[in-house]
């Protein structure tokens, strides 16, 4: 079988998203973390790959998948024996792909406001505090949702808790999994899952628990 490589930016959500789905699965692949001095850096290597400049691209064989949930999608296609991710029912689908708007939408405003913060000269205190309180404000559907079940689609993990559960983890950071980038150090210090989020928290930190790297506590 063809060894699987995973081309990766290590903190980012997108490779968290890609690392929990590989855990989960119990594939073992090959991590090719992408070293970049600044943002965005040089991507010459990924360009050169995959004809695009953003991480992660999967590499299995002569195929290369780029886009993290193009490579979820991949991954449960062609490794049908191991746990799914995804549904074969066709009415529950839906309901997967809502969670995955869920976090290109509503989560990625407040993470991308924190973002742009880690490069400015001087942090904005208001905006990193509007990051905060609309991060907090989404993760209200979040709470009502894991009150009707440890999941957030189905009895197990899917491929909805992967994807919201990656872009939430960095409001969750620890001192140990903080240190894997200075970029995550900051968030580590300016966004935090708030009061009446406990919910979400351990949500979140199941769901990690399956990447090797920040899944450590």
């Amino acid at each position: 079988m063809s060894t699987l490589r995973l081309h990766e930016l290590t903190g980012s959500p997108n490779s968290v998203k890609v690392r929990v789905a590989l855990g989960y699965k119990g594939l073992d692949y090959e991590r090719v973390p992408l070293e970049l001095d600044g943002f965005p850096g040089d991507r010459a290597a990924l360009i050169s790959l995959s004809r695009q400049p953003r991480a992660p691209v999967l590499q299995h064989g002569e195929t290369i998948i780029f886009d993290s949930g193009a490579i979820l999608r991949y991954l449960e296609a062609n490794f049908p024996d191991t746990p799914p991710i995804f549904t074969t029912d066709y009415a529950t689908l839906p309901e997967i792909e809502r969670w995955e708007l869920f976090s290109r939408t509503q989560l990625s405003e407040p993470v991308g406001m924190v973002f742009s913060q880690a490069f400015a000269p001087a942090p904005d205190a208001e905006v990193l505090a509007k990051a905060n309180q609309l991060l907090n404000e989404h993760c209200g559907a979040l709470e009502d949702a894991l009150s009707q079940g440890d999941f957030l689609v189905g009895d197990h993990l899917s491929a909805a808790d992967i994807v919201v559960g990656s872009s939430l983890y960095l409001a969750d950071l620890t001192e140990s999994n903080s240190k894997t980038h200075p970029i995550a150090a900051f968030f580590g210090a300016h966004l935090k899952l708030g009061e009446g989020r406990e919910k979400t928290r351990a949500w979140v930190r199941r769901v990690v628990a399956y990447d090797p790297i920040v899944g450590k506590r």
